[in-house]
């Protein structure tokens, strides 16, 4: 008999920061971006904490994001790499060792990372992720790649698949309306495609991820 699925009970104060990794996925959507938000939480408490970004005593919440590939025209600007580089702000802000507070931080994202932002989390050496629905056609956690590609040494404490009908639901909602910047000739396929499939309202949405 197969073992059954690992069940993982979060904490209230990862519970908060993941609410709000899906807060910043809702405003993507607002944003006609593909719905997938990111918060870092520096989890060490020292003289660096900042109160503005305090979200309890668990941590501190260094960097953020939302995908902005379309806002920016720039196909990198995922939901991990802008909080990325919000985080690098922190740290020179604070006058903090960014790949010290980097080891001491937990990743909360509503999908599973991509396999360019699951390598760049990896070679980053963040201390946990945690994560919403699995992405099946580009997930780099343990969808479609894992560490074990990358080559790096450093193992990160992986929580896989926590309210992941909640992100999957969000991004039905995004894929179940039209795309104003897809390409014309997709946008009429998936016009035909609701119009014309019996199977149109039983869509598995991660089935139909796309690159972040």
């Amino acid at each position: 008999m197969g073992s059954s699925p690992k069940t993982y009970h979060l904490s209230s104060h990862d519970r908060q920061f993941l609410d709000l990794s899906f807060e910043l996925a809702e405003k993507a959507f607002g944003l006609q971006e593909v719905p997938v938000g990111c918060v870092f939480v520096f989890n060490k408490n020292d003289s660096l904490n900042s109160d503005s970004n305090r979200g309890e005593e668990s941590g501190i919440i260094v960097g953020r994001g939302c995908n902005e590939t379309n806002l920016a025209r720039n196909p990198t600007r995922h939901a991990e790499f802008v909080a990325i580089e919000e985080a690098e702000r922190w740290c020179e802000k604070n006058g903090a060792d960014f790949s010290e507070v980097m080891r001491q931080t937990t990743v909360y994202v509503t999908l599973e990372p991509c396999i360019m932002c699951a390598s760049a989390l990896y070679q980053l050496k963040t201390k946990r992720i945690i994560f919403g629905a699995c992405n099946p056609r580009f997930g780099g956690i343990a969808s479609v790649a894992s560490n074990k590609e990358y080559g790096h040494a450093h193992e990160i404490e992986l929580i896989p698949e926590i309210d992941a009908d909640r992100s999957v639901a969000l991004l039905k909602r995004f894929y179940d309306r039209e795309n104003p910047f897809a390409p014309e000739y997709k946008r009429k396929t998936k016009k035909k495609f609701n119009s014309d499939s019996p199977q149109s309202n039983n869509v598995n949405a991660s089935e139909y991820s796309v690159k972040k």
